[in-house]
């Protein structure tokens, strides 16, 4: 069969291009040319399309028709380039490799807060190598980079270092935990002071905000981290009682739900809308309130102000609730 369209190939095609060659040009030679050449690549066409791998034989129409149009439009020279093509792509095809993996280098730990920043180490990277990698020293450093990260992203982080069976990793681990501590207790002691020169509502909130970020964060736990939220109470009252704010107000809600008052925090939280706060700031707290206080469908409500971006996790929440 490949034969057989092999041979009708060079015929037609030599016949066509001999009334080229040897015939005046006419209407009818032109159309004599043509009918000629498109057999010829009809039965090329077919033949390539024998030859090809099953792949790219599907479907089969396009894959025909794209054949036989490429070199219709190029008469001998598609022929010769469709060709050629097939004949290095069946019998010289590339060269795979066995080889499905690439050595890299080890990448070097960031140091320096500007270090962090534009690598590929984030703290979900800095947490596998805490979890999985089996090198102390590769541990070690990486408690060292997660130094550098914001609060937030730190303190979880060398919590989990402080349950490293290597005693550096736990004692690096456990010394910057101190650290952070100590620079908030230093920042509350100077907000203190500048209190008590010049009392304000502002300096009430940043100090409470202070004793906040230690309950927050994680670093506070038992009779301190209860200890630490009067202390956040206390000191949003008096910015409260000095002026009235819908951030205070919002602060204050949060501390009282996390002393598990619900009760309590919905006038704060409502304050805090009444104060300027949009209903979907404020919402996630409500929700949070209504639900530990037991009424199920005002947290039902609350939720449907979720925000709905793909992976957040309050948009998980609404769906969930929906």
């Amino acid at each position: 069969m490949k034969t057989w369209l092999f041979l009708q190939t060079i015929a037609f095609e030599c016949s066509g291009l001999y009334i080229i060659i040897t015939q005046p040009m006419t209407p009818d030679m032109w159309l004599a040319f043509a009918t000629v050449h498109a057999l010829s690549c009809l039965s090329f066409s077919g033949l390539c399309w024998l030859v090809l791998p099953r792949k790219y034989k599907i479907p089969v129409t396009s894959s025909f028709a794209f054949l036989f149009v490429f070199n219709y439009l190029l008469p001998v020279v598609g022929m010769i380039g469709t060709s050629c093509s097939l004949l290095i792509a069946l019998y010289l095809p590339r060269q795979k490799s066995n080889i499905t993996w690439q050595v890299c280098e080890k990448s070097e730990l960031p140091q320096s807060p500007g270090e962090v920043i534009g690598t590929q180490f984030g703290s979900g990277a800095l947490r596998e190598i805490l979890l999985h990698n089996q090198d102390p020293e590769r541990r070690l450093m990486a408690v060292s980079a997660i130094r550098q990260l914001p609060r937030q992203h730190a303190v979880p982080l060398l919590q989990l270092a402080l349950k490293d069976l290597t005693d550096d990793v736990r004692l690096l681990a456990y010394a910057s935990l101190e650290n952070i501590e100590t620079q908030i207790n230093e920042s509350i002691s100077l907000l203190n002071k500048q209190f008590e020169y010049n009392p304000s509502a502002a300096k009430a909130f940043d100090i409470a905000q202070q004793y906040w970020e230690l309950c927050y964060l994680g670093i506070a736990e038992g009779i301190l981290r209860s200890h630490y939220l009067e202390q956040a109470e206390n000191y949003l009252n008096k910015s409260i009682s000095i002026k009235i704010t819908a951030s205070a107000n919002l602060l204050l809600g949060r501390v009282m739900l996390e002393q598990k008052r619900p009760v309590d925090a919905l006038p704060a939280l409502e304050a805090a809308m009444d104060g300027g706060l949009l209903l979907k700031q404020v919402a996630p707290y409500l929700a949070e309130a209504a639900y530990i206080a037991g009424d199920y469908k005002s947290a039902k409500e609350y939720i449907n102000y979720f925000p709905e971006q793909q992976g957040n996790k309050l948009s998980q929440i609404k769906e969930y609730w929906g």
